[in-house]
């Protein structure tokens, strides 16, 4: 299990936009155990696949738990 790495740098939580969709929602990637990425459990293939499709930005639950069921498809 691996978690995407996070393209911020926030002191504290902070509400972000989608990259893919724009939704607002709370970036929790300085604390990995409480953001909700980590309940995604992904492989590193689907990890690295995901960070090369968002660029490293921060997505929605919503839009990684589509991209990691396009990964599971694309990588295997």
């Amino acid at each position: 299990m691996t978690s995407l790495p996070c393209a911020h740098n926030y002191a504290k939580h902070d509400i972000v936009p989608c990259s893919l969709c724009d939704a607002s929602f709370v970036c929790l990637c300085n604390r990995a155990t409480e953001c909700p990425c980590a309940q995604v459990n992904l492989t590193r293939d689907e990890s690295e696949w995901i960070s090369w499709q968002t660029g490293g930005e921060c997505v929605c639950i919503a839009c990684l738990t589509r991209l990691k069921q396009e990964a599971r498809v694309r990588v295997g």
